[in-house]
């Protein structure tokens, strides 16, 4: 807990500091929707399990690229395997037109992850996938729901042993996103599911797997 409140308070700090402007597409967002062209946003999320910081720039309204660096405390999200871990990743997402007043959102988050549990470390190679459906609620309020499959393949070694194991959490759940004025805005959003960690010829596990975090996202300046 004590990373996470050193978290929130970089946010706030983040927030206070950077100036607002009003340069940036109506509608633009980065939870449930897009970033909008030529629009560029930093954003920063902290809670479990995680700590993250990435950037967004949008190649069209339909499609935003960028990466993003995160600092593991909570392990793959499993409640029960809180290790410690690095991660970096990229972005893709893209927005599907159906014409109808909601959003429908796919994402993917391809990057490498290394984990240190006790007498261990593990590389993993990612492939988290997302569906979102956003559905604006007011002008400057965007809700979704959407569910999440961070699928991994890893290699663990340590104690003088060493095998592969897959991780496939199943994450349901959804956010919200706040504007405060065209530049800044404000995020949450709770995901929780069962975790099935595979291991080939050895006992596989389910665990309880969690995602719950707060941020902010800066637009910058056209």
């Amino acid at each position: 807990m004590r990373h996470t409140w050193i978290g929130v308070a970089t946010l706030v700090a983040l927030s206070v500091a950077l100036p607002t402007h009003a340069a940036t597409p109506a509608g633009s967002w980065t939870n449930g929707g897009t970033i909008g062209a030529d629009t560029g946003a930093l954003y920063a999320t902290v809670g479990f399990p995680s700590l993250d910081i990435g950037y967004l720039r949008g190649v069209s309204d339909a499609l935003d690229v960028g990466g993003r660096f995160s600092f593991p405390y909570g392990g793959d999200g499993a409640t029960d395997q809180t290790w410690l871990g690095l991660e970096l990743a990229g972005e893709v997402k893209l927005k599907l037109d159906l014409g109808l007043p909601f959003v429908l959102l796919v994402r993917a988050l391809p990057g490498v992850t290394l984990f240190f549990p006790p007498g261990f470390s593990i590389f993993f190679l990612r492939v988290p996938l997302e569906a979102a459906l956003g559905v604006p609620v007011t002008p400057n309020l965007l809700a979704h729901v959407s569910i999440k499959a961070p699928l991994a393949f890893g290699y663990r070694s340590g104690l003088g042993v060493s095998f592969p194991e897959i991780h496939l959490p199943l994450l349901f759940g959804g956010g919200v996103e706040l504007k405060i004025d065209p530049a800044l805005s404000v995020t949450g959003q709770l995901h929780m599911g069962p975790g099935f960690w595979i291991f080939p010829g050895g006992d596989n596990q389910t665990h309880f797997t969690l995602g719950a975090l707060v941020g902010v996202t800066y637009r910058l300046p056209s």
